[in-house]
């Protein structure tokens, strides 16, 4: 397995520096990196960019991150970024701290995410948890970060969903009303706004450098996932890997959701334009600001290749 990490990594940092401006230096951040795949993809992370922001909600697991990665990769600067997604005020506080510092992004990986609880929680900006954490705070970290993603020569989105997202087929639906309520259902809609928005923006990214993906990492032993099921995952380190292969992988035109290593076409929900548009709706809504990707485009999935 550390043979095929170590692959992985050559492979990645190869294709990566194929593609960046000359003299400058890659950068990802990892959202939820202190845990689960997260925690793993960050150690991958490490070993091919120059500068690795890695994001959790405790000061205390991020420096322990941090003292554990440096070390092992002393040729990455690793930056930790403490931040709440339950909170759209501290998504601004973290992206507009990571603006002041940085002026590019080549890959950014929303992989941080919550089961959530019974009965409903609702965040201190009103809306329900799972659907704020899971779905709206990571499509305002990407637009508070619009401007760095596209400066960056060549850069890259990716979306940690789950093949759940397909048992939802409405957005926000039993989400609202508490009698209804259940966390697991809740989740599977989180998880298919964030797909629906995924084909957005890989649309909004098409004929630039820029790519946006989807990615169900497969099924991993993950405290997430025993807050969900009680039947046990498979082995993070494999799940792991495939965030990593999406963030590194060359892309192919039209293609942008993945199942492990695998493009996949995408639920047929999820490319409607009509679907693409409500959840667009919501999504400024809730946020109370303009999506600077634009309106939703009916063109498809982007066809620009880094």
């Amino acid at each position: 397995m550390e043979a095929a990490k170590d692959n992985s990594a050559t492979r990645g940092r190869s294709e990566w520096r194929t593609v960046a401006s000359p003299g400058q230096r890659l950068l990802a951040l990892v959202t939820g990196a202190t845990d689960g795949i997260g925690e793993a993809v960050s150690h991958r992370l490490a070993g091919i960019v120059d500068t690795l922001l890695v994001h959790g909600k405790s000061a205390s697991l991020l420096s322990a991150l941090a003292a554990e990665l440096a070390p092992a990769h002393p040729g990455t600067s690793i930056v930790p970024v403490l931040g709440d997604l339950r909170s759209f005020a501290d998504v601004r506080r973290m992206t507009a701290s990571i603006r002041m510092t940085f002026d590019h992004i080549d890959i950014l990986i929303n992989n941080a995410a919550t089961a959530g609880r019974h009965p409903r929680a609702v965040t201190e900006d009103g809306n329900e948890s799972i659907f704020q954490v899971n779905y709206l705070s990571p499509v305002l970290l990407v637009a508070e970060l619009y401007d760095l993603l596209r400066a960056a020569r060549c850069c890259r989105v990716v979306n940690v969903v789950c093949d759940i997202h397909r048992q939802a087929r409405a957005i926000g639906s039993g989400c609202d009303d508490s009698r209804r309520y259940h966390p697991l259902i809740a989740y599977a809609q989180s998880k298919f706004a964030l797909a629906v928005h995924t084909a957005t923006l890989a649309s909004a990214f098409a004929e630039s450098r820029c790519t946006a993906v989807c990615l169900d990492p497969g099924v991993a032993e993950t405290k997430l996932r025993r807050k969900l099921v009680v039947l046990p995952g498979g082995v993070v380190s494999e799940a792991a890997d495939n965030v990593l292969y999406a963030a590194t992988m060359r892309p192919m035109p039209r293609e942008f959701y993945l199942r492990g290593k695998e493009i996949v076409q995408p639920e047929p929900e999820l490319l409607r334009a009509h679907v693409q548009r409500e959840l667009e709706v919501m999504t400024v809504g809730a946020l109370g600001r303009r999506l600077p990707w634009g309106e939703t485009s009916e063109t498809g999935p982007s066809t620009a290749c880094c």
